[in-house]
């Protein structure tokens, strides 16, 4: 019998087609989905004892931890563990090296903010300077773009502040920067004037703090006073790069 011009066999050879095409996309989906997840997942020791005993290598494992999120527990116990399970020096080497902080991790009000770099600079009061003989003081700026801080604290913020081996806490101040409409500023020097040149931030725009040791290398950071409305940002003192023109690197916040 014929349906629409094919047999029944034709009908149904291509109803199977259709069911076996279906059924690998199907499979490979699941598989790709499956695989995607396994690579996207945390590397623990569990996960590094299991490639261990599939045989990878030392170099492949060792790439697998550069590349992924980890989340290992080390302690004396742990590596005796790792090294009960056949994992060889180098691969627990990296393990331990992946937990070494490379940069500063710092949370404002529990809210994790990434690092602003500063690589812009603008001088200002140049027509000033020049009206009055040099009395004026021509002052270099340096900024960020926008009007305000991704991220909104509160007027008592609570700065957390993990830092790598190689940094100190008394690196770090608040400073309130100046709120220019579509961008913020901080006076990084001026030259000239009555007082001749000066380098730096300018000593009131320096929010006073405290800081507390919580464990390890990690501190908290408050301000003395309730802060008022504005923008500000938790400088990194000695991050300038000046030649290539960066003017120093922080965490900015806005205070509403």
């Amino acid at each position: 019998m014929k349906i629409g011009g094919f047999t029944n066999r034709s009908v149904s050879f291509f109803r199977s087609l259709a069911l076996c095409v279906i059924g690998s996309f199907l499979f490979f989906g699941t598989h790709v989905a499956y695989s995607q997840s396994s690579l996207e997942s945390d590397v623990d020791n569990a996960r590094i004892i299991e490639m261990t005993h599939k045989g990878l290598g030392d170099d492949v494992i060792i790439a697998r931890i550069k590349a992924s999120a980890t989340k290992f527990s080390l302690t004396d116990d742990d590596l005796a563990t790792l090294k009960k399970s056949g994992v060889s020096d180098a691969v627990v080497a990296a393990m331990i090296q992946s937990t070494q902080l490379m940069i500063p991790k710092v949370t404002i009000d529990g809210n994790p903010v990434g690092v602003r770099t500063i690589g812009e600079q603008k001088v200002g009061g140049r027509l000033g300077h020049a009206v009055t003989m040099g009395i004026k003081s021509v002052k270099n700026k340096a900024y960020l773009q926008g009007q305000h801080a991704s991220l909104i604290a509160s007027r008592n913020p609570v700065i957390g502040i993990e830092l790598p081996a190689n940094d100190n806490i008394d690196n770090y101040i608040i400073v309130l920067m100046d709120d220019k409409g579509d961008r913020r500023e901080i006076e990084m020097g001026s030259i000239g004037g009555t007082v001749g040149e000066k380098v730096g931030i300018r000593a009131d725009r320096i929010v006073r703090t405290s800081t507390t040791p919580v464990g390890g290398r990690r501190f908290r950071i408050s301000p003395v006073n309730e802060l008022k409305k504005g923008e500000y940002i938790l400088y990194s003192v000695g991050s300038a790069d000046f030649p290539h023109g960066v003017y120093g690197q922080g965490y900015d916040f806005t205070v509403q």
